[in-house]
């Protein structure tokens, strides 16, 4: 009998393996970062390719195994109503760059609840806001990824007090009031990165 795990997650890699399988990169809540080898999934009769995009999230069933976790099951997490298909399509789209720095910086198996909530937060806000401009789409790339930084311990503790990076909030006026920062966070993020031979 398997040992069946399931958590939440969001995928953000995903490569070809084998004829019609692949293998996925789930950032999970429970697990961190797991590698996780879907068989069969790229077939249209898969009742699992629809629930496994990039930059999704979703509730994950998976199997460990000696060299990848194994998928087993998988379906959409939160799913609002509400959420017109055009807006999801967007949403997923500044999700994107996000997952980006996420297989950058994590490594190996190893929970991050703390950092796994403030990307729960950042797509929620996503999904559930309309009307960004370039502007503050720009300003709140930059910002969650400082954010991210700072929860993995790349950014010091003392720049907290400037831009709020222990909490997970996020609303339209604060991504206004960073517009005028987002140079200096930017300066915060390329020495971080530097530091940190990423």
């Amino acid at each position: 009998m398997y040992d069946i795990q399931t958590t939440p997650g969001l995928i953000i890699d995903s490569r070809a393996y084998g004829e019609a399988g692949k293998t996925l990169s789930i950032f999970t809540r429970d697990f961190g970062l797991v590698r996780a080898v879907a068989q069969g999934i790229r077939l249209e009769k898969s009742k699992l390719r629809y629930q496994t995009q990039n930059y999704s999230f979703g509730i994950f069933s998976l199997v460990k195994g000696k060299e990848y976790w194994r998928l087993v099951g998988a379906q959409e997490w939160k799913v609002d109503d509400d959420v017109s298909p055009e807006k999801k399509k967007s949403s997923l789209a500044i999700i994107a760059p996000v997952s980006l720095i996420l297989r950058r910086l994590l490594q190996g198996e190893q929970a991050h609840s703390e950092l796994f909530q403030c990307i729960e937060s950042f797509a929620n806000f996503i999904r559930s806001t309309t009307g960004f401009d370039d502007e503050q789409l720009k300003t709140l790339e930059s910002f969650m990824v400082l954010r991210i930084l700072y929860r993995l311990g790349y950014v010091s503790d003392a720049l907290n007090s400037e831009v709020e990076l222990k909490s997970d909030n996020l609303s339209l006026e604060l991504i206004n009031e960073l517009n005028s920062k987002r140079a200096e966070i930017n300066r915060h993020i390329n020495r971080a990165l530097k530091e940190s031979h990423l």
